[in-house]
């Protein structure tokens, strides 16, 4: 029996309802204070904006092996093609593919690249507040 759309999308906003309570939950029951969490998500939010220039950098790296930067390449291509499994268009679930393929494709890349050339590209945290970066 086919799953109907007024059913999927109903799951879909369950699912993402119930990801957004898990991190809350998580959040408050961490041992972090108010302020280390306002950190963490100040972090977490400065993290995704810089997300596409550094991948973008980390591609145009000459010691990124071949594949991993055409894997990148056709990732940037994908995210911003109109053309999708799942229309953009569509309320709530329009972006649910990206949501699941670029976190795959991304842990794959991290997988295929150098620590060192990694580690260049996104500092750990502590590096990152020592040298102040951008």
């Amino acid at each position: 029996m086919p799953l109907s759309w007024p059913l999927f999308l109903i799951v879909v906003v369950a699912l993402l309802v119930a990801a957004l309570g898990a991190f809350v939950v998580w959040c408050v029951r961490s041992p972090m204070t108010i302020g280390e969490r306002k950190a963490f998500l100040r972090d977490l939010g400065n993290d995704i904006v810089r997300l596409p220039g550094r991948l973008r950098r980390l591609a145009a790296d000459p010691r990124t092996p071949r594949r991993a930067r055409w894997v990148l390449i056709a990732l940037a291509v994908y995210v911003a093609s109109p053309i999708d499994p799942i229309p953009d268009f569509i309320p709530v679930i329009g972006h649910l593919d990206e949501l699941l393929i670029v976190p795959v494709v991304l842990a794959w890349v991290r997988r295929t690249i150098p620590p060192e050339v990694w580690a260049t590209h996104f500092p750990s945290r502590k590096a990152a507040r020592t040298s102040g970066e951008d």
